[in-house]
């Protein structure tokens, strides 16, 4: 019997590239995460993924990312706006070099389409304490075997 090839949660491949760089994770002591963390306070990146088959036999997608960098405070003389640009920046040149990764039962390679782009800030949590951010968004390509 033959078993059909599964495409298994990819963002846990993004997270899982994204992590392994020290120049990404230094500049989020907050995390990374697929939501926002309860504590805001230090700066962290929120990545969401989405995948739709590309033919009938499952073994071909196409993909979509985004990655958002937050930040609430200055860091040193570092406005939070600039810490939220350095993040997906930062983001954006790890993916950009994902070219046939394997990760799981996939392979995949990842392509930055927009951004950096800095957003208007986030006060739903308050006039006093707005989130500033900026993203990246692009596209996965996706074999699974």
């Amino acid at each position: 019997m033959m078993t059909v090839p599964v495409l298994p949660p990819m963002a846990g491949a993004l997270a899982d590239l994204l992590l392994a760089d020290s120049a990404f994770t230094d500049l989020i002591p907050g995390g990374l995460a697929t939501s926002a963390p309860k504590d805001v306070t230090r700066p962290y990146a929120v990545h969401y993924v989405s995948a739709a088959p590309l033919s009938g036999k499952g073994v071909a997608y196409r993909g979509s990312f985004a990655v958002h960098g937050c930040a609430t405070t200055w860091d040193g003389g570092t406005a939070p706006d600039t810490i939220a640009w350095n993040i997906v920046s930062t983001a954006a040149a790890v993916l950009n070099r994902a070219a046939n990764v394997p990760w799981r039962n996939t392979f995949y390679t990842a392509e930055v389409h927009t951004g950096p782009l800095p957003m208007d800030p986030d006060k739903t949590r308050g006039d006093a304490t707005p989130v500033y951010w900026a993203l990246i968004r692009g596209e996965l390509r996706i074999r699974v075997r």
